[in-house]
């Protein structure tokens, strides 16, 4: 099954980074049931990326991000495979996640999540055939089956009962996913997500020729040689 996510429109690259690290725990918790894949949201329209001659939208993870890194983390795959393995550009199920409209109650804090009629304007709208339309990262063939709104008090993998009892769904996405909380903020599944997020190779020759140039410096004089797998690098 596939699991797909995205969060608020104007949020950037750094916290859209964080919300990978909430969401790779989810499909953590959801791997120990059912086998399922995290399709990695195409970048772009980003507010701080202020250059109008560089093409910024539909943008692979494979652009920052290197992706065997990634997978030796939890199974991954781009936007662009997911369309291809799943016979078209459809998502069956759609949940936008949102607080709850009455807030905390008396001050306490509880994790719950409930479908709820949604608080805001559905970011979707139907098209004349049923199919929800929306920004779907840029990708305007793209379409929702269903969707409706999650009230959500609580870390990310509160949302593995829904997803594994509540739908059939192959495809489901989880919209404003920065509503979500860490698992467990700091532990050992925390760090192996941050360590996985290796930075593309070609990035990486940028800032090595950067460092060499201007800083003179590289990692044989420095001692920090970097192995590609980063599950075999220990502490010295």
């Amino acid at each position: 099954r596939y699991l797909l996510y995205d969060v608020n429109p104007p949020e950037g690259f750094n916290l859209r980074r964080d919300v990978y690290v909430r969401v790779a725990s989810l499909l953590k918790t959801l791997r120990k049931s059912e086998n399922w894949v995290l399709v990695l949201p195409p970048w772009g329209r980003l507010y701080h990326w202020q250059s109008p001659d560089i093409f910024q939208v539909r943008i692979p993870w494979s652009e920052f991000f290197d992706i065997p890194s990634l997978n030796r983390n939890i199974p991954v795959i781009e936007y662009e495979q997911f369309l291809a393995e799943s016979g078209g550009p459809f998502i069956e199920q759609i949940y936008v996640l949102q607080g709850y409209a009455e807030g905390w109650k008396e001050g306490t804090w509880e994790e719950k999540i409930d479908e709820r009629l949604c608080i805001d304007q559905l970011m979707y709208s139907k098209d004349k055939h049923g199919y929800y339309r929306g920004w779907f990262w840029g990708y305007e063939e793209t379409r929702g089956l269903n969707a409706c709104c999650l009230s959500v008090q609580g870390s990310a993998s509160i949302v593995a009962p829904i997803l594994l009892k509540n739908t059939s769904a192959q495809s489901v996405m989880l919209d404003r996913a920065e509503n979500l909380l860490h698992d467990h903020y700091g532990g050992k599944d925390y760090w192996n997500t941050r360590r996985s997020m290796v930075f593309a190779k070609h990035l990486r020759a940028v800032g090595d020729e950067f460092r060499k140039k201007y800083l003179q410096s590289t990692d044989e004089a420095d001692r920090t040689q970097y192995k590609e797998d980063w599950t075999q690098m220990k502490v010295k």
